[in-house]
């Protein structure tokens, strides 16, 4: 049942040419994918991953609601286990992959990091752009991050967005950063730390996409909050097959 459902998700991906972005990481993949659609909806028709919908079977079934109309395609992808990568791969066809970090979570169905980060990276082994954080790859040489393009960001090394210095000002992340050797800035609406990474992490993807310093600030400073509820699995969409 599994194989077919996955088999449809693949005939109607191949049937429809549309960009599509996929995201994997240890946290903050749903977030991530939420906050590019807040994003980004101005300029796409998007089809996005419902909910946390992101295993073996939440995958074909975001996959499947793709249509004519649809312009970009936002979808998230999990595993809790080596081997399990190719097939959404196989599934999402990414032209654009987004890594968000490298974490604990999973963690105990993988022999080490440096093996978990690997099986991730099969989601992107064929994108045309590649967004990533050197601190989450150190592990691996630049040959063997995936992507035609790459684009990194970081808050300690040299990267295409390196960030310089972050300010709280009233419940808020004031960024300012090098891209392409002038400093830009940004304003994230939250102060946390999670949701600090995760908007620099799409900010990153915005310049990567093309949009200008300007653009990205004034898309930026109005992300909203996105539901926990989102961040809820059910047995039947997310359970370890």
């Amino acid at each position: 049942m599994l194989a077919a459902l996955q088999a449809l998700a693949r005939y109607n991906r191949e049937h429809h040419k549309l960009k599509t972005i996929a995201i994997t990481g240890s946290n903050g993949k749903t977030i991530v994918k939420e906050w590019l659609y807040q994003l980004l909806a101005a300029d796409f028709n998007i089809v996005r991953s419902p909910k946390s919908f992101n295993s073996q079977i939440g995958v074909p079934l975001s996959v499947w609601e793709i249509e004519e109309n649809h312009t970009l395609g936002i979808f998230e992808a999990g595993i809790s286990r080596a081997g399990e990568m190719d097939s959404l791969a196989k599934i999402i066809e990414p032209t654009i992959g987004v890594l968000t970090n490298i974490g604990e979570a999973h963690a105990e169905g993988f022999s080490s990091t440096k093996e978990k980060l690997l099986e991730k990276l099969k989601l992107f082994k064929n994108t045309e752009l590649f967004i990533y954080c050197p601190e989450y790859t150190e592990e691996l040489s630049l040959d063997q991050l995936p992507g035609k393009l790459k684009f990194s960001w970081s808050f300690k090394q040299k990267a295409d967005l390196q960030i310089l210095f972050i300010e709280p000002i009233d419940g808020r992340n004031y960024i300012r950063a090098i891209f392409k050797g002038e400093e830009i800035e940004c304003l994230i609406p939250f102060s946390d730390k999670a949701s600090l990474e995760n908007g620099v992490i799409c900010w990153a993807t915005l310049l990567a996409l093309g949009y200008s310093p300007q653009q990205t600030d004034t898309l930026l400073e109005k992300l909203t909050l996105v539901s926990m509820r989102l961040e809820l699995k059910t047995e039947l969409i997310n359970a370890p097959l």
